[in-house]
């Protein structure tokens, strides 16, 4: 419910809700059909115009202003086509596994997969798709990942908290299970106590190498992604930013060749509420920047 209350304070809220060319227009007919009835009424003598007609017009106007502000409430996602392409972005706040898309996994490094000694959170990305689609058989997971990374160029690294053998920023390694592949991208560094830090800058290398990977490995399947580097990441970007640079980073890949006709940038339901996530401000910036 904050979220909600939260969107009702913010001026792209109030834009899209009532001053829209959309939403003028639903307001001048809805006062233009009130209009209509009253001349009916006023016809069959049930309503004299004439001696009411002062107040009639502010009442209307009031009523039609309600009507459309309750049904243009704060939303939960919105869809964006790319104009003269055929792919599309959506923001979403919700579970990032609902549905059957592919999914995008931050990880680290090293790709640690260990959740028995509190290295992986349970409670974080890696760790969910762990527990609910290998019953949180990690030696599953790090099998798949191996077969990825053997391809990989990694370099030693002796007093790493867990796997010895790290990974430069933007590697990636598929696992698949339930018929959905699942992305794992290196996007940060886990130092000697085991906490995992990241940069905007590493962010952004690791999605660039995340849409290559997908346009030479994938099957041009929906993709779901979270929003990168905001949690464990460390990242000092706000979680509406991310969202934003998620999906022209996006957009930039595959201006020239898709890979994925829609990418759903999923936003935990806590986040939007603890840190003020705006969709209207979001769907603002995606239609001036990506148009």
């Amino acid at each position: 419910m904050k979220y909600f209350f939260r969107s009702l304070w913010t001026w792209s809220f109030w834009r899209h809700a009532l001053l829209s060319k959309e939403a003028v227009a639903k307001v001048f007919a809805i006062v233009g059909a009130m209009y209509l009835l009253l001349d009916m009424a006023d016809f069959f003598s049930v309503y004299t115009k004439d001696r009411y007609s002062v107040y009639a017009i502010p009442i209307m106007a009031t009523l039609a202003i309600l009507w459309v502000l309750a049904t243009r409430r704060p939303i939960t996602r919105f869809s964006y086509k790319i104009p003269g392409k055929d792919f599309r972005v959506e923001v979403r706040i919700g579970d990032l596994f609902d549905g059957n898309n592919d999914v995008i996994v931050s990880t680290n490094t090293t790709f640690d997969t260990n959740m028995a000694s509190g290295l992986i959170d349970t409670a974080s990305i890696q760790g969910q798709v762990a527990t609910k689609f290998f019953n949180a058989n990690t030696s599953e997971i790090d099998r798949q990942l191996d077969l990825d990374l053997a391809a990989a160029s990694g370099s030693s690294r002796p007093n790493a908290p867990g796997k010895k053998i790290e990974y430069p920023i933007g590697t990636v390694a598929r696992v698949t299970s339930h018929s959905r592949t699942f992305y794992f991208v290196a996007m940060s560094r886990l130092n000697d106590q085991g906490n995992a830090s990241s940069s905007p800058r590493e962010i952004e290398d690791a999605l660039e190498a995340t849409w290559k990977f997908v346009r030479t490995n994938g099957n041009l399947r929906d993709l779901s992604i979270p929003l990168m580097g905001t949690g464990r990441g460390r990242v000092s970007i706000p979680r509406k930013k991310m969202a934003e640079r998620i999906a022209q980073s996006f957009c930039d890949e595959a201006k020239n060749q898709v890979f994925s006709n829609r990418l759903l940038i999923s936003i935990r339901p806590e986040d939007a509420e603890d840190y003020a996530v705006n969709l209207y401000q979001i769907r603002d910036y995606l239609v001036q920047s990506l148009h």
